[in-house]
C-alpha cells in the first residue's frame, strides 16, 4: 500500500470472504466498474469463471465419453445437478459463497496470496463481503508491490482506486469489530 495509507489506517490480518480477478491494465481501461455495482451486475461479472469451468467440464466430460459412456452419463448427472442447485440458491446465499482467504486488510488497501500471473501494471478486481447482514463490495484495486513466496506462490499488495465511502467505512467497521472480538480472545 501507499505510504499514505499504511499509516492513515490500521491494518489487520484477517480471514474474510474475498474473491478477486487479476485484469490487465487494458481490460481495466475498457471495463471500468460501475459505480452503483446491483446484485445482479456482481453475480455476472464474478460468476463469468464458473462459464467458463462449465465449458470446461464439458470438454472433459465428452473425453471421457470416448473411453466409458458409463462413466461420462455419471460426471454428466453429477454436473446438471450441481448446475441446478446453483440455479435455486438465491442472491444472498450466494454471497455466502464468496471463498474465506486470510487477508492483511485496512480501509486503503489489502495484501493476500495468489498463485496466478500478476503484473506491476495489472488492476484486481474484489468482491469482499466484511459485513454479512451488509451488500458485498465491489472495488477494483491497483497493484502496489509483488513479494515472491515458495512454490510459484505470491504475496500481492493493492490499494483500493475507486473505494467509495459508504465501502470504506464497512471495512473501517470490520477492521474494528476485529481488534475487540481479538482483544477479548487475547484477556
Amino acid at each position: 500500500m501507499s505510504s499514505k495509507n499504511s499509516r492513515s489506517f490500521y491494518r489487520i490480518d484477517v480471514m474474510l470472504p474475498c474473491s478477486y480477478r487479476i485484469i490487465s491494465e487494458q481490460e481495466a481501461k475498457d471495463h471500468p466498474l460501475p459505480n452503483q455495482p446491483d446484485a445482479s451486475y456482481i453475480e455476472t461479472y464474478f460468476l463469468e469463471n464458473f462459464s467458463e469451468l462449465e465449458t470446461q467440464i464439458q470438454d472433459v466430460i465428452s473425453e471421457i465419453g470416448q473411453k466409458s459412456a458409463v462413466v461420462a452419463s455419471a460426471l454428466g448427472a453429477l454436473n446438471n445437478k450441481i448446475n441446478f442447485m446453483l440455479q435455486t440458491i438465491d442472491k444472498k446465499q450466494l454471497v455466502a459463497a464468496i471463498p474465506q482467504r486470510m487477508v492483511n486488510l485496512s480501509a486503503g488497501g489489502i495484501a493476500f496470496q495468489v498463485q496466478e500471473p500478476v503484473e506491476n501494471t495489472d488492476s484486481v478486481d474484489l468482491l469482499l463481503q466484511p459485513l454479512a447482514d451488509e451488500s458485498p463490495i465491489l472495488v477494483r484495486a491497483k497493484v502496489v508491490k509483488i513479494i515472491p513466496e515458495t512454490n510459484n506462490a505470491k504475496t500481492i499488495a493493492l490499494e483500493y482506486t475507486n473505494l467509495t465511502e459508504e465501502d470504506r467505512r464497512k471495512l473501517v467497521y470490520f477492521i474494528q469489530s476485529k481488534e475487540i472480538e481479538y482483544a477479548h480472545k487475547s484477556e
